[in-house]
């Protein structure tokens, strides 16, 4: 026969005197990290665990008069920091938005990987935040084209009762307000950068365009300039006289638009000497 050994605690490894409440990675603060109200009820949440009755619903979770063990508060604990830590606030959904303005919701292997708990503590759980009306659960499943089901992630959701039962159900209103002025101007941002993008495009096509008339009008005046291409000593034409030579072509056109009489010889000329003039 075996026995078990209990190398201190419970044989999950629990400790009465010493709870493990946390995460394995460190939850980010400040600038960039989760939102201040979300931090201060993880904080706050740790009374239940000392004081059960902090929570009467949770507490009286598992149908029993008895007070809930210890190692199960550590577990509901654990569980709901996970929760909270990918909750939305302008939604209460728990989960991460996509890049698409979607949102990808956690499956419960997710979160206790995140808890370093068993996946069946974890369930176990969320089961008994469910039933305390915590944290609301919505399965969901999609039909194959077989007539057979698969399922995804259940959305999850976190109660404002929890908030206002820690104090915490004003700031939670005003936090929500501002998480969603910020969502609604990155969305108005993300709204203008296709138009941006549409208008440069437009202006480019736009410039073509006319290069592209120019070009054409000055191959009707009879080619290229005269008097204008000048090379340097390897032979090769300067980034001055290029830009000579683009000038004395729009130029050429004006003249032929102003004076209609006007040959293309003459427009040419005429061209030149004003380009000549000017970069002297």
């Amino acid at each position: 026969m075996r026995f078990r050994v209990n190398a201190g605690g419970n044989y999950c490894g629990h400790q009465p005197e010493n709870p493990r409440i946390g995460l394995m990675e460190p939850v980010r603060q400040g600038k960039g990290g989760i939102p201040g109200v979300l931090t201060e009820l993880m904080e706050r949440l740790v009374r239940y665990y000392y004081r059960p009755w902090a929570i009467p619903s949770l507490n009286l979770a598992n149908g029993s008069s008895r007070q809930q063990r210890s190692e199960r508060r550590e577990a509901c604990l654990s569980t709901l920091w996970a929760i909270l830590k990918y909750t939305d606030l302008v939604t209460l959904k728990v989960g991460v938005p996509t890049a698409d303005g979607g949102f990808l919701s956690l499956t419960v292997r997710y979160l206790a990987k995140q808890t370093g708990l068993p996946q069946r503590r974890v369930e176990r759980a969320l089961g008994d935040l469910k039933r305390a009306g915590i944290v609301g659960v919505h399965p969901r499943c999609e039909m194959r084209p077989d007539g057979s089901y698969k399922g995804h992630a259940a959305i999850k959701t976190v109660s404002k009762l929890l908030f206002a039962a820690f104090g915490l159900g004003f700031r939670l209103g005003f936090e929500r307000k501002r998480a969603a002025k910020r969502l609604q101007k990155k969305q108005r941002q993300q709204q203008k950068a296709p138009a941006n993008k549409t208008a440069g495009a437009r202006r480019n096509l736009t410039a073509r365009a006319a290069l592209d008339n120019a070009g054409s009008a000055l191959k009707g005046l009879g080619g290229k300039p005269k008097g204008v291409r000048r090379q340097d000593r390897s032979g090769e034409v300067t980034a001055e006289e290029i830009e000579k030579r683009r000038q004395t072509q729009l130029l050429a056109v004006d003249y032929r638009v102003a004076n209609p009489t006007w040959t293309a010889d003459q427009c040419r000329e005429a061209a030149e000497k004003a380009i000549e003039a000017r970069w002297r």
